[in-house]
């Protein structure tokens, strides 16, 4: 099936399945279930040796989610957490594969409800001592909820990474003026 690379969450999926399809004990790490989407092709692509952990802070969307799973997914392999991925750093047990943000509010809810940047950085800050050596992070981020705050926060502080130790790669699209999601994906130097 052709993957569309200007659809952001249609190419992060395409990238990790490339990454680790075929593997075995996956551990993937959801940090904004929304929808449920990402978590439910994360499930599905971990298999029944794999482990999902999704977070969100809204009701909302753990029942969205939830209910996605139960319906479309493969794997009884998810656990699904109300809080908020700032505090990622006290369920962290074992090292990850991937970690996957979509950033910005919840589609068709409340929009006033939002991603902060502080709260995005210190949950990174909690995520990269977790990662694999072939594990990335995945963080969609969109400028419409707060005008790119966000977007040029974690721009920043992603450019102080240790060159020799991280890839930071930032994918935009630059010809659409309705403000389309930006792709930055952290990978380990192995």
């Amino acid at each position: 099936m052709d993957k569309k690379y200007g659809q952001i969450a249609e190419m992060t999926h395409f990238l990790i399945e490339a990454s680790y399809s075929g593997k075995k004990d996956l551990k993937f790490i959801d940090l904004t279930c929304g929808n449920g989407y990402d978590t439910l092709f994360l499930s599905n692509l971990a298999g029944p040796s794999g482990k999902v952990t999704a977070f969100d802070i809204q009701e909302t969307a753990i029942e969205r989610t939830k209910s996605l799973l139960q319906n479309k997914g493969k794997f009884n392999n998810y656990v699904i957490i109300k809080d908020s991925h700032e505090f990622i750093g006290k369920y962290l047990t074992e090292k990850i594969d991937a970690a996957v943000f979509n950033l910005g509010y919840l589609l068709q809810h409340n929009k006033e409800i939002y991603t902060k940047p502080d709260t995005t950085i210190c949950s990174l800050n909690s995520l990269i001592p977790y990662l694999k050596d072939s594990g990335r992070i995945y963080i969609a981020a969109y400028t419409a909820h707060d005008k790119g705050c966000e977007i040029a926060k974690i721009s920043e502080y992603l450019n102080s990474f240790n060159k020799k130790e991280y890839n930071v790669i930032h994918i935009k699209i630059i010809n659409k003026e309705n403000t389309p999601p930006e792709l930055f994906i952290i990978e380990k130097n192995a």
